[in-house]
């Protein structure tokens, strides 16, 4: 018994080791991989194995765990791919940029190549009024106005505007309301056909009588440009004084005109020169400081009713949209703002869909500024309006080659906006899911207070020094004037950055806490289930092209006959019968046993 172990000792001892051996079969395979593999528990499989039920336990056991894992990693790997992200908050102290400051006086000009059908539309204003309510205004609307002539602030030749027919089968009518509790107050407009209309109705008739007027007036003002330059004379009327840090700040801002909201002025609008604008300490010493000269004569009195001026704080990169931001100031009063920045971070996709700058869209942005939501939508009701109705919505900016609408030329074009405009107040019309947000966003909370301004008893000396120096009247009313401050509460900036909530490094730790929880092992066990996947893979190919070989050698010895039952042909023409084919190849067999090797 000894002596045959130690032959068979011998006899492995030598068996030279080689560069590559493969197993005899799939058991010897299974049998090597449980015995020395480090994962917990396969062990088990094979020192139980002449235990049926304990091989039956550790099996279904070990498959449980397996589908465990698995499960777990299904679910870390759906929660990766959903991209969740996390938000955290940054405080920092350090040299911000001031934001851009937008005033306007709210005061908009009449301009010579259309005043006179804006004479036309204010005695219609006037009709509709007595005829409404009864109400008779004794003063002219257009008296003591100032009008500008386009050709003093445009560089190129501006021609009158073609005869204009003011389109008075538009006005103001009561309205009963559908409960009979009070009357509404609106106007209809109708389509081209003159077959399909819809009545814009309000409650209060100050809306209504300022949105009819303003319908009219976009009409009339169809051929003068949105945003005009201001001269240089108009703009120091409005701006009387301007500080910032202490040093003036007159040559660093860039102005404009607006329809509605009158001469703007944009201070610190150009980031070539953002350097300039670095607040280095809080307070009101260390801001901006604006005297405003807040004119009571309204050149437009229905269309801009309020006195005082509108202001927006807003990023230097980004256009002000009056329409949509800021707040407005009274007259007589000294408003201070205090500021504090914020900055959003977003990441891109696939984490959201925001967007950098907008080249993603598939529609232009109208707006020469950095990409923003607001102007993004904007832009896109515009490309909206031309397409549906023709022509352009007037307080918006055109597309080149475009025009702005007129019901002149474009008969029904109303009833068009207004339905548009509708769907895009539902939000129908598909410009809030074809603008996304932006991945960086800066945003200024904002927190003002207001005094009146001057008092009674400094109200001599400043006036006084306000004449010296700018030229203003000492006579006007403390009403004509108004100061702005803007600084920055604290020099802390709070930046909101998302980050992955699961980023890679985040999702393997999870799958090796995963597998060590479930099997104890590590990255190592992971290269060893890699190898016994690849060496079934391997003995599979290998049994299969033995199988291939043996069946290809096996066609290949086979030999075929065939017969006829009256007899087959040899070589020679003669017939040949079964009994012969059988004599002949035994002869053939004896032949080749006899020949000598």
């Amino acid at each position: 018994m000894q002596s045959a172990e130690v032959e068979k000792f011998a006899e492995e001892e030598k068996v030279e080791e080689s560069w590559f051996e493969f197993y005899q079969s799939f058991t010897e395979l299974f049998e090597f991989f449980c015995a020395n593999t480090t994962i917990h528990g396969t062990i088990r499989l094979n020192c139980s194995k002449r235990n049926k039920m304990k091989t039956g336990f550790w099996v279904v056991l070990y498959c449980c765990a397996f589908g465990m894992l698995y499960w777990q990693f299904g679910d870390t790997f759906n929660q990766y791919w959903s991209y969740p992200t996390n938000m955290a908050i940054v405080l920092q102290s350090k040299k911000v940029i001031f934001p851009a400051v937008t005033v306007c006086n709210l005061n908009p000009y009449r301009f010579g190549q259309v005043n006179e059908y804006l004479n036309q539309l204010d005695d219609f204003a006037k009709e509709t009024l007595s005829t409404l309510d009864g109400y008779s205004i004794s003063r002219q609307l257009n008296e003591d106005t100032e009008v500008v002539d386009l050709e003093d602030i445009m560089m190129n030749n501006t021609s009158t505007k073609e005869t204009f027919r003011l389109d008075k089968t538009i006005t103001l009518t009561k309205i009963d309301a559908k409960d009979g509790s009070r009357q509404k107050v609106g106007f209809k407009l109708c389509d081209a056909s003159g077959k399909d209309c819809n009545v814009q109705s309000f409650w209060s008739a100050v809306d209504a009588f300022h949105e009819w007027y303003k319908f009219h007036f976009m009409n009339i003002m169809s051929e003068i440009p949105l945003v005009l330059p201001i001269p240089e004379k108009l703009m120091k009327q409005f701006i009387l004084t301007c500080d910032f840090n202490g040093a003036k700040c007159d040559s660093y801002y860039s102005h404009f005109h607006h329809p509605t909201y009158g001469s703007c002025i944009t201070i610190n609008g150009d980031m070539n020169n953002s350097n300039l604008w670095t607040a280095i300490k809080p307070g009101k010493m260390f801001g901006l400081s604006i005297t405003l000269h807040t004119d009571q004569n309204d050149n437009m009195p229905i269309l801009s009713s309020a006195a005082g001026a509108k202001v927006m704080i807003h990023n230097p990169k980004q256009s002000p949209l009056a329409e949509h931001q800021g707040f407005d100031i009274r007259p007589g009063t000294e408003t201070s703002i205090s500021v504090r920045e914020d900055q959003v971070k977003l990441l891109g996709a696939p984490y959201s869909e925001c967007t950098s700058d907008g080249s993603n869209l598939d529609f232009q942005l109208l707006y020469n500024s950095s990409y923003t939501q607001q102007s993004c939508r904007q832009s896109c009701f515009q490309h909206k309006m031309i397409a549906t109705c023709g022509c352009g919505y007037y307080f918006y900016p055109l597309p080149p080659g475009m025009e702005y609408c007129d019901y002149n030329k474009h008969p029904g074009w109303g009833h068009c906006f207004y339905q548009l405009y509708e769907k895009m107040v539902k939000h129908t019309l598909g410009c809030f899911q074809r603008c996304p947000i932006q991945c960086r966003e800066t945003m200024y909370q904002l927190s003002a207070g207001s005094s009146k301004w001057p008092t009674s008893v400094s109200k001599a000396w400043i006036t006084r020094v306000l004449s010296n120096t700018t030229g203003y009247n000492r006579t006007s009313k403390r009403s004509d004037i108004a100061r702005l401050n803007v600084y920055f509460q604290e020099l802390s900036l709070r930046s909101f950055d998302e980050t992955p909530a699961i980023d890679t490094q985040n999702l393997l730790s999870t799958m090796g806490n995963q597998w060590s929880f479930w099997f104890g092992s590590s990255v190592l066990s992971v290269a060893e289930m890699a190898e016994l996947v690849f060496d079934i893979a391997a003995m599979l190919i290998i049994v299969g092209y033995k199988k291939y070989e043996k069946k290809k050698e096996e066609n290949e010895n086979v030999n075929l006959y065939v017969i006829q039952t009256c007899g087959t042909p040899d070589l020679n023409g003669r017939t040949v019968t079964s009994s012969q084919v059988h004599e002949r190849s035994n002869n053939s067999e004896g032949k080749m046993d006899t020949k000598p090797a």
